[in-house]
């Protein structure tokens, strides 16, 4: 088994956020500038707020964490967050329990949600759905998929850097 630094190990499996087009004989790279995104993480377990929270801070997110749907509405309440993302199964309040508190109490009842859970069914895809959530994927999740999400949610507010690449 090989040794490698966890920042690293996420670089080189970490999707690439942005976007590649061709101008006359030259490639240009567009890179999404998701510098003072505020995200609010929700998820019982620690380890896996702080990986997701590496990983969106190096894509330039502000990430706040929350260890369970409690928290997380007093966040909103006193916040402004552009995505939360909410883990499902967890204890003090679920993620299904957060969704309905969240369009019937939060002064931020439109702000999109991102549900990860470990068990994804039907039955909880639809009760999800109808309680307001953007997008619902199950454990393991992709991190190329999440960063995706959320830089779709979050789309920058400058224009793009140009990056020019070697001539094909």
């Amino acid at each position: 088994m090989r040794s490698q630094p966890l920042g690293d190990f996420i670089k080189e499996r970490s999707a690439f956020v942005g976007a590649v087009h061709q101008e006359g004989g030259l490639v240009i790279y567009q890179e999404e500038n998701l510098m003072s995104k505020n995200t609010l993480i929700i998820d019982d377990d620690e380890m896996s707020r702080g990986l997701l929270r590496m990983v969106l801070e190096y894509d330039g997110c502000h990430c706040v964490e929350a260890e369970n749907g409690a928290m997380g509405l007093s966040l909103l309440e006193s916040q402004h967050f552009d995505v939360v993302i909410l883990d499902n199964a967890m204890p003090v309040m679920t993620g299904m329990e957060f969704l309905n508190r969240l369009q019937h109490t939060s002064q931020n009842p439109d702000v999109p949600v991102i549900m990860v859970t470990g068990l994804l069914n039907a039955e909880i895809r639809e009760q999800a759905s109808r309680l307001g959530a953007y997008a619902i994927i199950g454990k393991p999740y992709d991190f190329g998929e999440l960063r995706s999400m959320v830089a779709q949610l979050c789309p920058a507010p400058v224009s793009p850097q140009h990056h020019s690449l070697l001539p094909k």
